[in-house]
């Protein structure tokens, strides 16, 4: 298998979104993994909120498309993995595997909060992580809201994973517009505009090879889960209506 691409996808919403646009796109990978465990709490586990009818600079992901659906579309090389980490010993069995078959990198879409071991990462595959996040400027968790705070829209930043957090070579970024209200950021939109960036790197990286990596600018910045009250004054300052 040489030069395939594998895709790790857990059991969430950000994975629909993955899924959903590389199928519109026209992209193949030769093998997708999902995992989860049937029964386990997990994030992104909870119900979604409906689709809202709203306009947004990137298409939304349907929730009522099943996961499995959309990855029969990208492969027919689809392996379930019981596993609530990806850094399970199941997992790290999987990506070993594929490192040895020849695959040439990982589209990573995980469970949020779970850093990736080096045991992982020293298996040899690149792994491809969008982080919501204008990087070095904004690492950490629930940047995306900080971003809005400050004015700055949403960043996202596809980078080559390394085992400290939110950092790695900087292969994609782009600055989005902050979404409407009555658009669930967390559900809907920071899942699709990851998913929106993470597609053309992958279209990018299978036609014309390994993307050149962007020189990280500015300071670095790291950032933790955003208080509510922060979030609530983050989402006050969205325009629009809330339903067209």
């Amino acid at each position: 298998m040489s030069g395939g691409v594998l895709f790790l996808a857990a059991n969430t919403p950000r994975s629909q979104a993955y899924a959903q646009v590389m199928s519109a796109r026209g992209i193949a990978v030769a093998r997708a993994i999902l995992y989860d465990r049937p029964g386990a709490v997990q994030p992104g586990k909870a119900d979604l909120p409906a689709r809202p009818n709203i306009s947004t600079p990137v298409p939304l992901a349907d929730p009522l498309i099943p996961l499995t659906q959309s990855l029969a579309e990208l492969t027919d090389d689809i392996r379930r993995v019981e596993a609530e980490s990806v850094n399970d010993q199941a997992m790290l069995e999987a990506v070993r595997g594929a490192a040895a078959e020849g695959f040439e990198f990982v589209i990573y879409s995980g469970y949020g909060g779970q850093v990736i071991s080096k045991a992982i990462l020293d298996a040899g595959l690149p792994f491809l992580h969008a982080h919501s996040g204008w990087l070095p400027q904004y690492r950490g968790s629930t940047t995306i809201f900080y971003s809005l705070l400050a004015g700055m829209g949403c960043g996202v930043s596809v980078i080559n994973t390394a085992p400290e957090i939110d950092q790695g070579p900087i292969l994609a970024r782009r600055q989005y517009p902050a979404p409407r209200k009555g658009v669930d950021i967390d559900y809907f939109y920071d899942p699709a505009i990851r998913a929106d960036i993470m597609a053309e790197v992958v279209i990018e990286w299978q036609s014309r090879g390994r993307p050149e990596e962007i020189p990280p600018d500015g300071e670095p910045a790291n950032y933790y889960v955003v208080h509510p009250v922060l979030k609530h004054l983050a989402l006050l300052g969205l325009e629009g209506d809330d339903a067209d």
